[in-house]
């Protein structure tokens, strides 16, 4: 049975990766191409420590995307925040004539 030719690619990313430890080429990667290949790699009894490389490299991906979305969150509560309270200053000025 043949592999697909995402699957080599892969592979051959992270043993690049695993040979250099340059992760540029693979953090171009995102979590869920790589989980489906792993999960691919799995049902094809590719070897165990190699795929856990992969999942670290996953579980490394989805905690960036979470801190990048958690990141943006906080900046919107601040902007938010921030005019919210220049909003109230100004009110406060116009109905009590300060």
């Amino acid at each position: 049975m043949k592999q697909h030719l995402s699957d080599n690619e892969v592979i051959s990313m992270f043993q690049r990766y695993l040979s250099s430890n340059d992760p540029s080429e693979i953090d171009k990667l995102k979590a869920q191409e790589l989980a489906v290949v792993e999960a691919r790699l799995a049902l094809k009894s590719v070897n165990p420590s190699f795929r856990e490389v992969i999942k670290y490299k996953i579980k490394d991906l989805e905690q960036k995307e979470t801190r990048k979305h958690e990141s943006k969150i906080r900046a919107w509560n601040l902007v938010t925040g921030l005019i919210l309270g220049i909003s109230i200053v100004g009110v406060a000025a116009w109905l009590f004539n300060t």
